[in-house]
């Protein structure tokens, strides 16, 4: 299995605890599209003045998948690792405990690891100031990260892309949608994080979580790069013949960019599963937007900054949601059986404030416990939000996406949903959120309500126009 994820340090009166969010997914072996995402807690306890530490921490997630016996998908894994750490590079490595409680897996693994830190500065905006906080240090440091909308359509495959017993999609049929998250890290370079869902082709329930590298370089004529990728990481689900669960992915394409920060992506790539036979050409289209995020020099110290002109305060929230999903048991699922009156899961949702009023949305919600354990979603959309007094607001949600798996009837995996949801902030950062709405499929017939409960961390940044 590989593990993919980050942790954070956002707690001022205990410095060495993080919270994370994590990802472990089957890359080899006989079980491809077993993934799993949640979330967790540990603390990194540095040994002395060496550059040892001791990491221990729990993770919680949701997940399944791979015709493993994963019960309702509820995963745990303890782990106690020892990390050496080199500037912004450590390595780690240890013991770890991963068990499904409610279904009849459990191993106890070593584990070996790269971890890259950075500095993630939290700001907002201070309710009084003085002129002598004017500007206090200057923000020199500059993040650049892109988020894109992407698109994928397979036009080929070399051999059978699922197993014998379907149906096989043809050229042209298969399609994903997703999201991209890049960082450049060393001038043209940059990270990127990609990840997709099927909605087209009789293969819901595929999803791929792809990490990499990608290089862009300007050509002749104005506003035209040259984008190259190199991903790989774990998929599968949908019946898709994807070996032990890793794939790899290179790409080339062509950006156009629209204005100062949009662009636009068109590229042909080549998917390549080692030991399985989902090997294939497809098309890429992306919509993308560039952000410049400021940050001091002095990592260490606290400042008071005037947002000039061509600055402005990003401000994100990001909520952990358990959802509870109730559906009628007259309905019956893939397998024949009725559906589970009711069903929870493990969600995420982040949203970015575009305006006064309107959010940008993107969510994922894991199944944990009933009879769906590989039941996952991937989501985007916008909300609405109305605030009635600083502490308290009110939000309207409209989101699609991609969903599947468990057994679970969607169709082609093509769903949306909508929802209400109060929002209560107890300071600055924390908060609570309670919600409901439905979830419905474009096709099959799982259209249930759900009730959201959740905790929410509000942060913000400063972003260059």
């Amino acid at each position: 299995m590989l593990g993919m994820g980050a942790d954070f340090f956002i707690i001022d009166k205990l410095p060495n605890l993080y919270l994370t969010i994590n990802s472990y997914s089957a890359i080899v072996g006989r079980r491809p599209g077993f993934i799993t995402f949640g979330t967790g807690v540990g603390y990194l306890q540095p040994l002395f003045q060496s550059p040892f530490s001791i990491d221990a921490g729990l993770f919680v997630g949701g997940g399944g998948g791979g015709g493993a016996q994963d019960g309702g998908g509820l995963i745990t894994r303890g782990h106690l690792n020892l990390s050496y750490t080199m500037k912004h590079l450590s390595v780690t490595g240890g013991y770890s405990r991963l068990d499904f409680p409610n279904g009849a897996m459990g191993s106890n693994n070593f584990n070996v690891g790269l971890t890259f830190s950075s500095l993630f500065r939290t700001v907002r905006r201070a309710s009084h100031y003085s002129m002598a906080d004017d500007s206090v240090d200057q923000l020199d440091k500059r993040s650049s990260f892109r988020v894109q909308l992407t698109g994928q359509n397979y036009i080929l495959f070399a051999g059978n892309p699922t197993f014998q017993s379907m149906i096989l999609p043809r050229g042209g049929e298969v399609s994903l949608v997703g999201i991209e998250v890049d960082h450049f890290f060393y001038n043209k370079w940059y990270a990127a994080l990609k990840l997709h869902g099927a909605v087209a082709g009789g293969i819901d329930g595929y999803m791929s979580y792809l990490v990499g590298v990608g290089y862009e370089q300007e050509l002749g004529i104005d506003r035209l790069t040259f984008d190259t990728q190199l991903l790989a990481g774990p998929s599968g689900g949908g019946n898709i013949a994807s070996g032990g669960g890793g794939i790899v992915q290179g790409s080339v394409g062509i950006r156009a960019r629209l204005g100062n920060t949009f662009g636009v992506k068109l590229a042909i790539g080549q998917t390549i599963t080692p030991g399985g036979q989902f090997n294939g050409t497809l098309l890429e289209l992306g919509l993308s937007q560039n952000f410049r995020f400021l940050s001091t020099a002095n990592d260490h110290v606290r400042t008071a900054y005037r947002l000039m002109t061509y600055d402005r305060l990003s401000e994100f929230d990001f909520e952990l949601v358990n959802r509870t999903y109730y559906s009628s048991p007259e309905l019956v699922d893939k397998n024949g059986q009725p559906y589970d009156r009711a069903f929870n899961l493990l969600g995420f949702l982040i949203s970015k404030k575009i305006h006064h009023h309107i959010d940008l949305l993107g969510a994922s919600n894991w199944a944990y416990q009933g009879s769906y354990g590989a039941y996952a979603e991937g989501l985007l959309g916008l909300g609405y939000q109305y605030e009635w007094t600083p502490s308290w607001k009110f939000r309207a949600l409209v989101l699609g996406g991609a969903a599947g798996g468990g057994g679970i009837d969607l169709g082609s995996g093509l769903v949306f949903q909508y929802g209400a949801r109060l929002v209560h902030h107890i300071n600055h950062n924390w908060g609570f959120t309670v919600g409901a709405g439905q979830m419905r499929g474009v096709k099959g017939n799982f259209k249930p309500i759900y009730t959201d409960i959740g905790i929410a961390y509000r942060f913000g940044t400063i972003q260059a126009q």
